[in-house]
């Protein structure tokens, strides 16, 4: 009998290839509560961006900010002492953030951070007023002063010319109200300012009327041009006259074309005007290029018929 102890491997790899749950045995339970674990953690510390929960930026329509400018009637405005509005008090102040709710906040925020709603589609953004960087003319009352009257072109910032001197001061007090300790004018930039722009004697306000309103007077005002070249379209559309065939046949817009020689009408004396006036620009006229090879004989017969009809030489 042999007494020779048996060694065996520690590791029997055939048995483990045969039964590879033996070599982890219940490990695999922990690593799975382990992953659960995991996950469940991680779920639970996703930001509001990560899990989806923030609703998609919608850039808002700038129109629905831009207001129209007001009526305004033509006045002398009274004049303006810089040494004595370049110190802030309530009362300018309390007009200053009446002017920039109502010119500046959609743009630059309500609170000069460059975030109002109507500026996000902008390029470049407008200017955050609570810093001191980037400003292009400057923070002082007479560099921003400068910057309502003539505007900065290359960035988007337009004129505020139209706003009384003292308004614009105002402006600039709230402006510079948003930055902390802002750097203050000399008594040399201050009068600076005042030789540039004469504060000191007024000025003569023009009046305006609002856009809008402006728009619908000129509309008002042709809309009687506009029906009477809308007729005499139709009439040349329906008529057998040789001029009026030759006219349909090169036009491209009647009704433009009408209202065209109506208002240059008494401008056109001869066939050879007629001619004169739709081959210097055809197309703005309403015509179609082969317009300008009309023999001198069809020239003629379309002066005949736009004679006929009161347009050339009267306008309708």
């Amino acid at each position: 009998m042999d007494d020779t102890p048996k060694y065996r491997d520690e590791i029997d790899f055939q048995e483990l290839r045969r039964s590879p749950g033996k070599l982890f045995g219940y490990s695999y339970i922990y690593v799975l509560i382990a992953l659960v674990g995991l996950g469940i953690y991680y779920i639970n510390r996703l930001n509001a961006v990560g899990s989806n929960a923030v609703a998609p930026v919608m850039v808002p329509d700038s129109s629905v900010f831009v207001t129209d400018i007001p009526l305004q009637s033509p006045a002398v405005l009274p004049p303006v002492d810089i040494m004595t509005v370049s110190l802030p008090t309530d009362s300018l102040l309390a007009k200053g953030r009446e002017l920039f709710r109502a010119n500046c906040s959609s743009c630059h925020g309500d609170n000069g951070q460059g975030d109002g709603p109507a500026g996000l589609a902008l390029n470049p953004r407008p200017r955050n007023f609570s810093g001191p960087a980037g400003w292009t003319n400057g923070p002082k009352i007479s560099q921003i002063y400068r910057t309502l009257e003539e505007g900065i072109v290359r960035n988007g910032m337009a004129s505020y010319n139209y706003l009384p001197p003292a308004d614009r001061i105002a402006l600039a007090h709230v402006v510079r109200s948003f930055m902390p300790a802002a750097p203050v004018d000399t008594k040399e930039e201050l009068m600076a300012l005042e030789s540039t722009y004469q504060l000191s004697k007024g000025m003569v306000r023009p009046g305006q009327i609002p856009i809008r309103r402006a728009a619908g007077l000129y509309v008002g005002e042709h809309s009687g041009a506009a029906a009477a070249a809308a007729s005499e379209a139709a009439a040349l559309a329906s008529s057998d006259d040789p001029g009026a065939r030759i006219l349909s046949a090169t036009l491209r817009d009647p009704e433009r074309a009408m209202r065209a020689l109506s208002s240059l009408g008494r401008h056109v004396s001869s066939p050879d005007d007629l001619m004169r006036t739709v081959t210097g620009d055809p197309i703005s006229m309403g015509f179609r290029p082969a317009v300008t090879s009309l023999s001198p004989a069809e020239w003629k017969s379309a002066y005949d018929y736009l004679t006929a009809r009161g347009i050339a030489g009267k306008g309708i």
